[in-house]
């Protein structure tokens, strides 16, 4: 498991724009967590910018940004969402897309000028962006009797663990987030005291 538990991604919408030619090049760029949302966001754009010739785009998601797609709408092959995706990936950031709109100005810009004109949209999209980081967690359930709640409460004091749920029956069950990095150390805490029991998640 990697030690790093943290990945940066993006709060809000941002827009990037710039004319090459007479083409108008306008950037989406959005925060996304599934394909299926990035589906979604993409037909609305559509919907928003039904003239555009082209909707291009690229997006790249996962904690440790290990899947992306790019699409190029019908430009020549690589001109548009390998150049968007590119400027994705030197970003450093995850969980975030970018379409690209380009209305045609009547002058063709050649693969030189579509790559920059796509790969420089976008940039201007990540640059206007807010950046925000994003802590990994990991799902811990366990319970204990009335009497030992303090054990798990001074544990939670100690490893910064969200509590999600609490739920209080014949005992008392938790349901926490703690950070990955203290995950590890966390659960060895419980289970080296038999007053707590630990669940597996569903």
């Amino acid at each position: 498991m990697s030690a790093v538990d943290f990945f940066f991604t993006i709060e809000e919408p941002a827009l990037g724009e710039l004319k090459d030619k007479g083409s108008k090049f306008r950037a989406y760029l959005f925060p996304v967590k599934s394909e299926e949302s990035f589906k979604s966001q993409l037909n609305f754009i559509k919907e928003q910018e039904p003239n555009a010739r082209h909707h291009c785009w690229a997006f790249i998601l996962g904690e440790e940004a290990d899947f992306h797609k790019s699409n190029d709408d019908g430009e020549p092959r690589n001109t548009a969402g390998a150049p968007i995706l590119r400027t994705l990936v030197s970003s450093g950031l995850t969980n975030l897309a970018c379409v690209v709109v380009r209305y045609f100005g009547g002058t063709k810009l050649g693969v030189p000028g579509l790559i920059a004109a796509y790969g420089g949209s976008a940039e201007l999209a990540v640059e206007n962006s807010r950046k925000v980081k994003e802590v990994i967690s990991q799902r811990l359930t366990l319970s204990t009797t009335y009497e030992h709640m303090a054990l798990v409460e001074r544990m939670i004091k100690t490893y910064g663990a969200d509590v999600v749920a609490r739920e209080q029956r014949e005992t008392v069950t938790y349901t926490l987030t703690i950070r990955r990095s203290l995950f590890g150390e966390a659960t060895d805490y419980v289970k080296k005291n038999h007053h707590i029991t630990i669940h597996a998640d569903k």
